[in-house]
């Protein structure tokens, strides 16, 4: 009798908890759906679409000039010919891997800790996480990455306790998607690697009744099998890549300063700028707690913890040491896939503390991420959230037959055509030709001679510029410094119309606009 009644209560017990890991997840795809059209398209939203839209071909020899690979696109080619363009529509296909994320996380969870709880409160980190609610909400390759890297971390310590043959046959054709996904999908690769040795060395899993040698031939094959897949990417892109010019974006050499932000925008999202220094600069005090903490611990840690840890500081250490000494290449968001075991380390920190401490650090934890995601949404202070759409409504309302919309920097014209009526009224200062791999040269001859020719024949021009962009504040200066300026306007942190006038009454012989628009139409064709 006694017995029957403890296995009922542990069965409405598990029934409890596996209601809450579902909440969970639901209230993580709430965050992540609601509201998903309210914002602006961004500039890096704005021109996945402009790529996605052209032919699969195009998207094979745009991205070879560009830092990115082509799945991602593919996938958003096929996707928008069924769902449309509209803002909502596009971002559903980042929030549906965003949104598989939470359980992959719990699943990778489970596995390192073998602890229900432990894992419940990584996939409650997750779910409320402002870095992975953001890229959820953009349309962008990263939340394709987060759910492949999640994955292949979860196959490849299933095969570490089990190695069946099942589980590579998940583990390669997960990470054929990883490595098609992103570049630094290598990373965790290289991480698997690494540490599948140092735990041979270590005989973490030397009670799994399996030969190591055995297990290391099989990683090797799955390996050599990923990377035959990979192979007519890397052949074509030698073969088409030297054609001059990139789209990639022009990185500067982090500091160490840009570690710590990594580390804070895993953790509270994006914020502003104000508000991120003061944050960091408790920095010190929090490195100094935790290693206080781990110096204090009685109990070995887990060869799992050591793979959260392992594979959370060391892609940043690897991406920042080449970015100083080989080639910039650093870029928080590019870092994304340190993320799973990034919260998973976090997760753990959080259940090692004892007593009323643990509560007290939780409770303050979760009220910390929840306020950073509510500020993260509302403040307009926000540095990231560009509002083109508003800046381009603007325009539409004010201008008319006989102004010229001016947009610098030239790769803004993607959230611009996006949202604008007439693009043949449009064009880009230093003038761009978007069939060119590279844009010109951000001379003061070139300024001088596009802006003359772009003033020919119209009344004002109206400058949409993002001035914490690469020639922003450039352009606005020169034509504050030629032009009478008439209006300006903010629509968010940095994006700004400002209004100039460019017909004198005094100096102006014709009005006749047709043969400027000629020429821009002449620009924007693709």
């Amino acid at each position: 009798m006694h017995t029957t009644k403890l296995t009922t209560i542990n069965k409405y017990s598990s029934y409890f908890f596996n209601a809450v890991v579902l909440s969970a997840i639901a209230i993580g795809a709430a965050l992540r759906l609601y509201g998903l059209g309210q914002e602006s398209m961004r500039l890096d939203e704005a021109q996945s679409v402009w790529q996605a839209s052209h032919s699969i071909n195009f998207i094979k020899s745009y991205m070879v000039q560009n830092i990115h690979l082509p799945l991602h696109n593919v996938l958003l080619h096929w996707w928008m010919k069924f769902v449309g363009t509209e803002e909502v529509s596009v971002r559903l296909m980042s929030a549906i891997p965003g949104i598989l994320s939470l359980p992959a996380l719990y699943l990778l969870a489970w596995e390192i800790f073998q602890d229900k709880k432990k894992a419940l409160i990584t996939l409650l980190i997750a779910a409320i996480s402002p870095f992975w609610i953001w890229y959820s909400r953009e349309i962008r390759m990263y939340t394709l990455l987060t759910l492949v890297s999640s994955l292949s971390y979860y196959f490849y310590l299933r095969i570490l306790k089990e190695n069946r043959p099942v589980l590579f046959t998940f583990f390669i054709a997960v990470n054929v998607l990883g490595i098609y996904t992103h570049y630094f999908f290598n990373f965790v690769l290289l991480i698997q690697a690494l540490f599948f040795i140092i735990a041979k060395r270590q005989m973490w899993f030397r009670k799994v009744k399996y030969n190591a040698k055995e297990l290391f031939i099989r990683f090797t094959l799955s390996a050599a099998v990923v990377y035959l897949v990979f192979l007519p990417w890397v052949l074509y892109f030698i073969v088409n890549h030297a054609q001059g010019g990139s789209f990639a974006p022009e990185l500067e050499k982090p500091s160490s300063f840009n570690v710590v932000l990594s580390f804070f925008e895993f953790a509270l999202g994006y914020q502003p700028e104000n508000l991120t220094a003061a944050i960091i600069a408790l920095w010190p005090l929090s490195v100094l707690i935790g290693f206080i903490f781990l110096t204090k611990r009685k109990n070995p840690l887990t060869p799992g913890v050591y793979l959260a840890f392992f594979g959370t500081v060391v892609p940043v250490v690897l991406v920042y040491l080449i970015s100083i000494f080989i080639s910039p290449i650093y870029l928080t968001r590019y870092l994304i896939h340190t993320t799973p075991l990034f919260m998973v380390a976090v997760a753990w920190l959080l259940t090692e503390m004892q007593g009323s401490i643990r509560q007290l650090s939780m409770g303050v934890f979760f009220v910390i991420i929840m306020l950073a995601l509510y500020n993260q949404k509302k403040n307009p202070e926000n540095p990231a959230r560009e509002n083109y759409r508003d800046a381009v409504a603007y325009v539409n309302s004010v201008a008319t037959d006989r102004d010229v919309i001016v947009v610098s920097p030239p790769y803004t014209l993607y959230p611009v055509y996006y949202y604008y009526d007439l693009p043949n009224k449009v064009v880009s200062m230093p003038i761009w030709d978007k069939r060119e791999l590279s844009l010109p040269p951000l001379t003061p001859q070139n300024l001088e001679t596009d802006s003359t020719l772009i003033q020919e024949g119209h009344r004002r021009i109206f400058l949409i510029t993002t001035l914490n962009l690469a020639g922003g504040y450039d352009v606005e200066r020169y034509l504050d410094l030629n032009y009478t300026r008439l209006d300006k306007k903010q629509f968010s942190k940095f994006v700004w119309v400002e209004t100039y006038q460019a017909e004198y009454p005094d100096l102006a012989e014709e009005t006749n606009t047709s043969g400027t628009e000629e020429i821009v139409s002449q620009i924007n064709a693709e």
